[in-house]
Formats: C-alpha cells, sequence, structure tokens
C-alpha cells in the first residue's frame, strides 16, 4: 500500500500522506547494515551521509551509547533498524526545521561581548600572514615535508612558530602571527602529548575564527611518546582530550581531519573561495558535520522510558493497544485506530479490510517494532503539518483538533526551547531531560573528593544547584546530551587537580573560555615524583601537563577569567557570580 487515507466525518476531504518512509530507510539501511537488524559503528556514519545527514563523532558516540542502554545490551557496539529509524527521523526533523544552535547559559549579555569585541579591535595589525602552522613540534616534521611546500606552490604565505633557535623576542611576533592569521592551522600528532596545542586548538575553535584541524589519534598503550612508553591510564587520558577537541569543534561546525594533505588542500580552498571551514564538503576531502550541537539519543531514552512503563509484565513485548496508550502519553490524546491497522497491514502485505480485530488484539510488538511504529507516526505527523496550510482554508474545527495531538508529537521528539525557570531542583539526580542549573562542577573527577567535600555544601548552604558531569563510558567522548547539560549552568567551574591529568577538562575550559562564557578556574600544578592512578610520572609528563595549565592560566588571565590555587576560593567565587546574576 503505497498511500494512507484520513476520513475526517463530516467533511467531503479526502488527504493522502505517504506512508513509504520507513521502506525507504530500510533500502538505505539495507546497503551497509552488517545484517537485516545490525548495523556496526563503522559504517553508521556513512549511512547518514548516504541521505544527505552529517552527524559528529560524539552524535554517533551518542546514539551507541544510548541504544546500549535503551535495548540492555552490554558494549553494543551497533544500532538496530529501529534505533536507526529514530535517529534518521530525529536528524531529518532538525534539519527541515533548521533547529538553531542553543546560546550557553552561562553567555554574557551582548552588551559584555560588544565591550571584549572593541577592546580586540584596538590590537595592532601588523603585516598579516594567511596561514598560522599550529600544533605539535618537535619532533614532528609535518610543517617542512608537507605543509611548507604545498604552501609555496600556491602562493600562500605562513607563519611557521618552529624554529631552530628560539629567543624570547619571538614571543610578541608569534603573537601577532596567530592574531591576525586568516585561517589557524593545526595538527595534532601521535609523536607528543601534545598538551598546549591541543588547549590552544580548542580556545580558537570557541572564538569562531577559520580553524583547520588535524588529528593523529594515539595508536594504542605502549606507544612511544618522547622516548617514553605510554601505559595505558594515559594512554586513556590522551585519547579523552584528543576527542574531545574533536568533538568541541565538531560542535562548532567545522569539520576535522586525519590526513595532512586533504587539510592543506581545504585550507587553500578556504583562502581561494573566502568560505569558512564550515562550508567545506566531501567533495573537498572533508568529513563536513551539520548541527552537531543536537541532542540525539534522549529521544530513544524517552521511547524507552514508555515502553518499559507499558511492559508491566517485563516480557519485552508490548500490545498494540499498549501502542495507543503510548502515543496518548506523548501527546494527551488517543491515537485512531486505524492509523495502527494501517501499519500494520503495510508491514504484513495485505490489505486493511482483512486485517481482523482478533487478529489485530493479538499482535505484540518488541521494542525495535515500537520504534519503527512509533517514526512511521512521527512522519505521518510531520507530513499532515506541512500540508496544514492549505488545508486550514478548506477544513472546519474538527480538522484543526486533529492537528493538535500532532503538534504534540512533534514537540515530544523536538529539541525544548528553553523557558524561564522558577523552581530550581537542588537535587543532583543525573537526568538527560532539559535541566537548568546554578554551576557545572567540571575537572577532576573521582578519586578526588573536592565536589563533595567542598564545593557540594557550600552550594547547599547558599541554596544553588549544580551539575556534576558524568564518567564512565559516556564521559568517553563529549556527546551532546552532556555538552547541553554544561551549557544549561549559569556558571561554569572547573578544578583541575594536582593529582591528576585532567587533559580533557582544561580541553573543555578552554573552549569555553574561547566562547566567551562565565567561567571559574582553579589550576594546582603537579608537582615532581606524583603518582597518578597508582603510577608515577616523568618528569617529562609533569612537564607537559604542567606546561598546559600555564596555557590555560595565561589565556584564561586575558579573558579576565579568574584563577585561583584554592578550591574553597573558586568555589566561593563561583557562588557570587551566581549570585550577581540571580
Amino acid at each position: 500500500m503505497d498511500f494512507l487515507v484520513f476520513e475526517f466525518p463530516n467533511i467531503s476531504l479526502d488527504i493522502y500522506f505517504p506512508v513509504e518512509s520507513l521502506e525507504k530507510l530500510f533500502l538505505i539501511w539495507n546497503e551497509r547494515a552488517d545484517s537485516l537488524n545490525k548495523m556496526g559503528s563503522q559504517v553508521v556514519p556513512h549511512t547518514f551521509h548516504d541521505m544527505d545527514m552529517f552527524p559528529s563523532s560524539s552524535q554517533v558516540h551518542e546514539m551507541l551509547q544510548c541504544a546500549n542502554e535503551c535495548s540492555k545490551r552490554q558494549n553494543g557496539d551497533y544500532i538496530t533498524f529501529g534505533e536507526f529509524c529514530v535517529y534518521a527521523s530525529e536528524l531529518k526533523s532538525c534539519y527541515d526545521n533548521k533547529i538553531p544552535r542553543p546560546t550557553p547559559l552561562s553567555k554574557p549579555t551582548k552588551e559584555t561581548r560588544r565591550l571584549n569585541s572593541r577592546r580586540r579591535s584596538t590590537l595592532t595589525r601588523p603585516s598579516k600572514y594567511q596561514v598560522f602552522l599550529g600544533g605539535s613540534c618537535n619532533p614532528t616534521t609535518w610543517r617542512k615535508d608537507i605543509a611548507i611546500p604545498t604552501f609555496k606552490r600556491l602562493g600562500i604565505t605562513y607563519y611557521n612558530p618552529q624554529v631552530a633557535q628560539w629567543g624570547p623576542e619571538l614571543i610578541e611576533l608569534e603573537n601577532q602571527a596567530k592574531q591576525n592569521a586568516e585561517v589557524m592551522f593545526f595538527v595534532i600528532d601521535n609523536q607528543t602529548r601534545s598538551v598546549a596545542s591541543m588547549i590552544e586548538a580548542a580556545q580558537i575553535a570557541g572564538t569562531q575564527r577559520k580553524l583547520i584541524l588535524v588529528v593523529h589519534e594515539f595508536e594504542k598503550p605502549g606507544s612511544v611518546v618522547m622516548g617514553e612508553t605510554i601505559t595505558e591510564k594515559e594512554f586513556r587520558d590522551l585519547q579523552q582530550g584528543q576527542r574531545y577537541l574533536q568533538d568541541l569543534v565538531e560542535r562548532q561546525g567545522i569539520p576535522v581531519f586525519d590526513n595532512i594533505n586533504h587539510a592543506v588542500q581545504c585550507t587553500a580552498t578556504i583562502l581561494q573561495k573566502n568560505i569558512k571551514p564550515q562550508q567545506l564538503t566531501i567533495q573537498d576531502a572533508a568529513h563536513p558535520v551539520k548541527m552537531a550541537y543536537l541532542q540525539i539519543g534522549d529521544k530513544l531514552i524517552k521511547l524507552r522510558e514508555v515502553f518499559d512503563d507499558l511492559d508491566s509484565d517485563n516480557c519485552g513485548t508490548i500490545t498494540l493497544k499498549d501502542i495507543g496508550m503510548a502515543f496518548k502519553i506523548l501527546t494527551s490524546t488517543d491515537l485512531p485506530v486505524d492509523n495502527l491497522k494501517s501499519i500494520i497491514a503495510q508491514q504484513k502485505g495485505i490489505c486493511q479490510e482483512g486485517l481482523e480485530d482478533g487478529a489485530f488484539d493479538n499482535v505484540r510488538v518488541d521494542f525495535n517494532q515500537f520504534c519503527c511504529i512509533m517514526t512511521e507516526l512521527r512522519n505521518q505527523a510531520e507530513s499532515e503539518i506541512s500540508n496544514f496550510s492549505t488545508l486550514r482554508n478548506k477544513a472546519s474545527d474538527i480538522i484543526c483538533s486533529v492537528f493538535t495531538p500532532l503538534s504534540k508529537l512533534l514537540d515530544w521528539v523536538r529539541p525544548e526551547i528553553r523557558p524561564t525557570i522558577e523552581e530550581k531542583n537542588n537535587g543532583n539526580d543525573i537526568t538527560y531531560a532539559t535541566t537548568y542549573r546554578d554551576v557545572y562542577l567540571g575537572g577532576t573527577k573521582r578519586p578526588s573528593l573536592w565536589r563533595e567535600e567542598i564545593a557540594i555544601p557550600l552550594l547547599k548552604k547558599k541554596g544553588l544547584t549544580y551539575f556534576i558531569p558524568q564518567d564512565g563510558v559516556w564521559s568517553e567522548r563529549l556527546i551532546p546530551m552532556e555538552a547541553t547539560n554544561m551549557e544549561n549552568s549559569q556558571v561554569l567551574l572547573f578544578v583541575i587537580k594536582n593529582d591528576s591529568r585532567s587533559l580533557a577538562d582544561m580541553i573543555l575550559a578552554a573552549h569555553y573560555v574561547g566562547l566567551g562564557c562565565r567561567i571559574v578556574l582553579c589550576i594546582q600544578y603537579i608537582e615532581e615524583n606524583t603518582e597518578i592512578d597508582g603510577e608515577k610520572l616523568s618528569s617529562q609528563a609533569v612537564k607537559d601537563y604542567n606546561r598546559g595549565r600555564v596555557y590555560l592560566s595565561d589565556l584564561a588571565t586575558r579573558a579576565n577569567v579568574p584563577v585561583f590555587e584554592q578550591v574553597d576560593e573558586a568555589v566561593q567565587c563561583a557562588v557570587n557570580m551566581c549570585l550577581q546574576n540571580s
């Protein structure tokens, strides 16, 4: 059956809507899926690309983690067809409706941003290089081997901070080159820890400048960096840092490269066409991303919660009547039985009239099938809403009453708009519903207890709410749901303790400094012979991670971000900021 017919009582009007969306999705799915109901994580992005959808790496990670949790599978590196339908439908809806990027709650007023912009504009602007070659330095040779020869051949001017004889007099020259370059070209390789370079690149991504980023991921534990063997624990920290940097850059719509040659060519394209990195395409050998700020996985979580509520016997299936109840829970209205019968009949390949009531009542569906049906109902709703403007002059209020629940169905799946908050939740239950808090407690995680022993007692005393970031598999990447919770906090507090590498936390902090958010920093320096996770840090490692701390402190100070050494002082400053803005 190619079409469903919706007949409205007392109105001589038939409306035809396509119900072929699931068939189209299945054809696309079938081209790349490992099996009828399983698609490995490696091909998920390419499948979305086939539909002109470009999720970020962190969005794909969020999809996988939410699918694992909703389907109660352990470490499943795949998604099912039903899960794919939910994700594809959500992305398409957001693309079609051009869901805007939300402004972080910690973002200052326009007046403050205007003042900062005026300050930047007063900087002297001497001769300008087109490209600044930032990122990993010695012992890397990517500048002289690849980037510089190509830029010379193309007549593109560049500034190379990697020199044989370095002196203090070069600091000002390098700073001027950074300030004035058209494109910031950064390579983060796996031959050095690149701590300060990752922090710098994250901050630049937040300033909306043109950035080209290449990341060569660390291959495995035991890799040799600067003559030192990287342990498994440090490998995880370095890998997380690189991934957070990639996620933050992609969150700004900027593609991230793994090939320096492709990145150099795309830099030339940006300069020749005077375009932004966000405008690069697959034809440019880029990996484009679109609306990387969208939360995707929470829609599947909502469906699972409703499904589990209706699965009272905990048998893993529900009836079609239960689906009607699920629709009512989500839209506060009844679902016409004919709608369900049409979908089931189409899946069974029979006419709707041939589906007897008894057979209909006995049909049970699992969560995967439930996802497919709800996707089809959603697509019907969006089709009807899109035709509403042409119908309203022909139909009575009866039609309008039909569109109300359909609008509610779309509200369920679309991102929520920030309301004015009158009541605050003082609890600390981790939730991925839209929740607004006063302070984001970022920085060093367990076993450090600075949150429990210092921050939380003071915040509770002042009646302020807080958000604690997730840990474990959820924190391997900066998933959009986690970033949204961060951006729904009034003040961002980052505590960088001296008993942790805290690389990803420093990268996060630098990015939001670049965005111009309200931030408070506490930075403690690692001492020689320090042990982290039971491992003694080498002198080179201490030097590398402290260099990152120095760089973060410096860029924060230049941005008028308060920096402290003591946790209690930093927490008190965050409290004062919240009270001043309340």
